[in-house]
């Protein structure tokens, strides 16, 4: 009898780490998570090390052509922060797939990039986003980004 008590305990424990695991992913909790990624992206407020807090060790993005880890991303971000003064994206059509330990997001970013010379930059992306828990927190893995359409206008002061 005390075996089958034991056997039981077991399975209900991993049961329920299975299932408080799964409850801490939802829709809700990965579009936060996405839109956190892109508050903390913000050229005004990044910095390394609370940016990499939201993303996995193995970190993977292809953004413009390019196929950055979480070191060249970083590298990529400093270089764009020494031109750009001020950004705002905006996420809409969000379509969030879930499973145990995982999100897949694909959505739309609507892009404004304020430049040191007086240029604003607008683009428009079509992105994925795939997820995992890791250290019982939800992180970005992987992110592609590909671009539909870049309007460069110059800003006039009058």
């Amino acid at each position: 009898m005390n075996k089958i008590l034991i056997l039981v305990s077991v399975l209900l424990l991993f049961w329920s780490n299975a299932f408080s695991q799964s409850s801490v992913i939802t829709e809700d909790s990965a579009i936060a998570k996405l839109e956190e990624f892109f508050y903390l992206l913000d050229v005004n407020r990044y910095e390394k090390e609370v940016f990499s807090r939201v993303i996995t060790k193995d970190f993977q993005i292809f953004e413009d052509g390019l196929d950055l880890d979480r070191e060249t991303f970083h590298d990529f971000i400093s270089e764009a922060t020494g031109t750009i003064v001020e950004t705002e994206w905006v996420l809409s059509n969000f379509k969030v797939t879930l499973n145990m330990d995982s999100a897949h997001i694909t959505y739309y970013n609507n892009g404004v990039f304020k430049t040191k010379t007086n240029e604003s930059i607008y683009s428009y992306w079509m992105e994925s986003v795939y997820m995992v828990v890791e250290n019982g927190e939800l992180k970005l893995k992987f992110l592609q980004s590909d671009l539909i359409n870049r309007e460069i206008t110059e800003i006039t002061h009058e």
